[in-house]
């Protein structure tokens, strides 16, 4: 037996109240010298054993009275066999609502999402006041509350630009309420399912139990814009969606003005040709045709134009990077010129500088430096280690053998590092490397992104200009200003991955997320495993007015 209200039980106490008073009003019979009232010491001792009954009645009656008082305002919860029981156990309980974009598709005239809604709605209709409630949307945020403030929560979700990792949430919800003291643990998964948000395992401790909605069991066709990729020649546009789904048209616009059109299919690569407009940065979209999920039918893309920087190396710049270069002259990315200079020696204009291969001449190069007004010097020997580099592609774990140290240096100036101490630094339009490009220094010259790297680094890195970085969110584009110049942009978007809807396989749901499975009907029927509980504070009032009507009759005839 479980109760509502524990607490009530204290006033279990009172249930001694009656002996108490039975004790203090215990009545020692007079003594009568004189012989006439003998027959009343007589008529007493007939009398005592009946009344010590008596007494004895009352006091039982009166005592169970008050404990069915005071188990009714406990309120009480035995398990029912029958289907009459519609209490539970305390339970911890966490409900995941996946409002992913691709929760916003329209099924046979609604969205999706209005169903998910339903069965979330319907998951915390049945808690109850002795239960600890949290809910879970797309950005993974874990939200307590009571059931009413979280059933508000439900319904104003809408479709988020962000995706849950279902998974990832899942494993995080078994956690929170399996820190929890109270008899049940349970998670409420209400999502899509989609095949390609079920990525490993969730593992949750075999305590809690997680509860899922079944998948669909088709899959609604859809189409949706995958990466983008500017080249000089064009704009190469992957299409992605449910396999399947026939081919629709798209639309490429270049600052709001339609430049080029072409068919896609999920799944495709479409490559639309567009003339090279001016340097500068640019801004556009490519957009489907709308179909039943329309957060992923647009998709914006920045495309910078700039002239191939004019380079120039010198007979230190080493084999490696010497190659790279005439590589990316030949390919029409770097041309010959002075505006960026590799070396040993700051130019005039842009440098890239190594420290030289003589230990001997460090004190010339650093005065070389003081010269040029940059602050950064070169310092004593560091320890080898792998290259940390988080916005710039291609060095991360590359491995450093040789090394110098930086003194001087501003935190903001660190492009890499090794072993936390940096390792590539750009001060001004002068960028400094702690290694020379060769393989006795660094196995960078080695790597597959060398060519691409070098690239970066004369036509962006050494200008002061950030790549253009992608990033969930609601599409849009977002510019990188350093006063008057515009060195970087930020593009957000919806995750491809949230265009196939196909839906998991139940084995697939069942094997990732450790999950029991229920359709839309049964979803809050399956709700809490623990037993059925009826509450019988009702059936213990009853037996109080019982109780209460024998002990007034028992006390009435004790009279």
């Amino acid at each position: 037996m479980s109760f509502l209200h524990p607490l009530a039980l204290a006033g279990l106490a009172a249930a001694a109240i009656p002996a108490l008073l039975h004790l203090l009003e215990r009545r020692v019979p007079p003594e009568l010298p004189f012989p006439a009232v003998r027959y009343l010491a007589d008529a007493e001792r007939r009398s005592a054993r009946r009344l010590r009954l008596r007494h004895l009645l009352l006091l039982v009656l009166r005592t169970a009275l008050i404990v069915a008082i005071v188990l009714a305002a406990a309120r009480p919860l035995v398990p029912s066999r029958g289907t009459t029981g519609t209490l539970h156990p305390p339970t911890a309980l966490v409900v995941i609502l996946d409002n992913s974009p691709s929760s916003g598709v329209v099924v046979d005239g609604r969205p999706l999402l209005d169903r998910l809604k339903l069965a979330a709605h319907a998951a915390l209709a049945r808690a109850a006041a002795g239960d600890r409630l949290w809910l879970v949307l797309a950005d993974g945020v874990a939200r307590a509350g009571s059931r009413d403030a979280l059933v508000a929560a439900v319904d104003s979700a809408h479709p988020d630009s962000r995706r849950l990792a279902v998974v990832a949430a899942t494993a995080r919800a078994a956690r929170l309420v399996e820190a929890e003291p109270v008899p049940g643990r349970e998670v409420h998964l209400v999502s899509d399912l989609q095949r390609t948000a079920l990525e490993g395992t969730a593992d949750a401790p075999r305590d809690v139990r997680v509860l899922a909605l079944a998948p669909a069991d088709a899959a609604p066709p859809n189409r949706g814009i995958g990466m983008l990729q500017p080249t000089d020649g064009g704009l190469a546009v992957a299409v992605v969606g449910t396999p399947g789904t026939p081919p629709g048209p798209l639309t490429v616009r270049l600052r709001g003005r339609p430049v080029a059109r072409a068919i896609g299919a999920p799944g495709t690569t479409v490559t639309v040709s567009l003339s090279a407009p001016g340097p500068g940065w640019w801004a556009g979209d490519v957009e489907l045709e709308a179909d039943e999920l329309r957060a992923d039918d647009a998709r914006p893309f920045v495309w910078r134009v700039a002239p191939p920087a004019r380079v120039a190396t010198g007979a230190d710049a080493g084999p490696f990077l010497t190659a790279a270069i005439g590589v990316l002259r030949d390919a029409g990315r770097l041309a010959a010129g002075s505006d960026v200079s590799f070396g040993e020696r700051p130019g005039p204009g842009a440098s890239v500088l190594f420290p030289p291969a003589d230990p001997a001449l460090l004190g010339q190069a650093n005065r070389a430096l003081a010269a040029r007004g940059v602050t950064a010097r070169f310092a004593a020997p560091g320890t080898a280690g792998p290259i940390a580099a988080p916005g710039l592609p291609g060095l991360a774990g590359v491995s450093v053998a040789r090394r110098y140290r930086f003194s001087g240096v501003d935190s903001a100036a660190v492009l890499a590092t090794v072993n936390g101490e940096p390792w590539l630094v750009r001060v001004g339009n002068v960028v400094l490397f702690g290694s020379r490009l060769d393989t006795a220094w660094t196995a960078l010259p080695a790597a597959p992104g060398f060519v691409p790297f070098v690239d970066a680094l004369a036509n962006r890195i050494v200008r002061g200009e950030a790549d253009v970085h992608e990033a969930e969110g609601a599409a849009r584009v977002e510019f990188v200003v350093a006063g008057a110049d515009t060195t970087g942009a930020t593009v957000f978007r919806v995750d491809p991955r949230e265009s196939d809807l196909t839906p998991a396989r139940a084995a697939m749901a069942r094997r990732a997320l450790g999950a029991e499975l229920a359709r839309d009907a049964d979803f809050a029927a399956a709700a809490f495993a623990g037993p059925r509980l009826a509450e019988v504070s009702g059936l213990l009032l009853v037996a109080a007015l019982l109780l209460a009507a024998a002990e007034l009759g028992v006390a009435t005839l004790t009279r």
